[in-house]
């Protein structure tokens, strides 16, 4: 087999296709930015007429979780945006809620990063549970018999090379000696390959931290400079070193967790939100996060039968338990990393981190500042630092 460590070398296919959910991604997000209507339209009021449909069509194929992430990021968009809007059109009282909005904005992804060390925890405590499952034929079996309309097993690598007719009792036999082979499990809820170890402690450790260092909730502001055409909303706090490390803890994450699928949902999906974030849309990581992220839920509940099975678009992981472990190394040592910087931060400014800004010596708060505020935000937000706007750099 040949990989790219993470990820097998696959077909043509798998990377036209990677492009085509990377640019989509970034397209409706930016869509929505521009046009804030079209969060309503598509997110709100879409997303609720469709919710009859994903829960019919798509539940028994892929369960039932699926569909409440997909309610709670319907919600999460509508929020999202509703934020953006009101605080355009009243941006003393946006001023005034910035703490509200911020707090609103963090239970949205710290509960969403809690969600996923839970998880975590789980793949670690299951591990012989998924092993033995996949090694055990009816097992699998009944993992194809409770994915209504598609089939999670064949397609998978583990089912290559068989002669056996696909779903017959030879078939299967063969494909749980393959697993038991290779030490690859397979959570038999969702039918997903995984493999448990000590990296799944380490990622939650990550994602914990990664929750901890959120910082400047109160800090949140609308586009006020008028030589900008698009206004946004802004966190200024929300910096180069939190985004990595969220980046590194999501990835670890999902490698662990649907390994096989993070050739989409982390590095298509993380890149779009982190390469808006760095470029052409500074300080609004956050929004890109929540409507790629709202994109693809919605894509994963409506489509699964595209999605979700063994298909000619899935890049399979190497379920090598070395790249799990230095996925996980990396996001838990950059996050110590980031909890110590943030720790260094303030106790030199005596700043409450989660309200005040912290990382105001940075040159990227300076620039999103200098871009996004006009005399007015840069007023509040230097006063909420204890400084004045030009003792700041903006």
């Amino acid at each position: 087999m040949q990989s790219l460590f993470l990820w097998e070398i696959g077909t043509p296919i798998v990377y036209v296709t990677w492009f085509v959910v990377f640019a989509a991604q970034i397209a409706i997000s930016e869509i929505n930015r521009r046009w804030n209507w079209t969060i309503f339209v598509l997110w709100t009021i879409g997303g609720i007429a469709l919710m009859p449909y994903a829960a019919l069509h798509g539940t028994p194929m892929v369960g039932w979780f699926p569909f409440g992430k997909y309610a709670i990021m319907v919600a999460t968009a509508t929020m999202t945006g509703f934020l953006l809007w009101y605080g355009k059109r009243n941006p003393e009282k946006a001023h005034r809620y910035a703490l509200w909005f911020g707090v609103a904005l963090w239970i949205g992804l710290a509960a969403n990063i809690m969600e996923a060390n839970i998880r975590d925890v789980t793949i670690f405590f299951e591990a012989d549970n998924y092993l033995r499952c996949a090694a055990d034929p009816a097992c699998l079996k009944q993992i194809n018999d409770a994915h209504v309309g598609i089939d999670m097993i064949n397609g998978l690598p583990e089912t290559r090379g068989i002669e056996a007719a696909v779903g017959t009792p030879e078939w299967y036999t063969t494909v749980a000696a393959n697993f038991q082979a290779s030490g690859v499990g397979i959570d038999p809820a969702t039918g997903f390959r995984t493999i448990g170890g000590y990296w799944n402690l380490l990622t939650a450790a990550a994602g914990a931290l990664n929750i901890i260092t959120i910082t400047g909730l109160g800090s949140i502001f609308i586009t006020s400079n008028p030589a900008q055409k698009v206004r946004g909303l802004i966190w200024p706090d929300m910096l180069w070193p939190w985004v990595i490390a969220y980046d590194l803890w999501n990835h670890a994450f999902l490698y662990n967790a649907l390994a096989d699928y993070t050739w989409y949902c982390t590095l298509a999906l993380l890149l779009a939100c982190t390469v808006p974030a760095f470029t052409w849309a500074k300080g609004q990581w956050l929004w890109f996060r929540c409507f790629t992220l709202m994109f693809w839920i919605a894509a994963n509940n409506l489509l699964p039968e595209i999605l979700v099975p063994p298909s000619s678009i899935t890049n399979f992981s190497t379920m090598n338990p070395t790249a799990n472990a230095v996925c996980a190394w990396a996001a838990f040592l950059f996050n110590v990393g980031l909890f110590g910087y943030w720790i260094y931060r303030i106790r030199v400014t005596g700043r409450n981190p989660w309200k005040d800004p912290l990382f105001t010596n940075l040159g990227e708060f300076r620039e999103i500042m200098r871009l996004h505020a006009d005399d007015s935000d840069k007023h509040f937000i230097a006063a909420k630092a204890g400084k004045t706007p030009s003792e700041l750099g903006l």
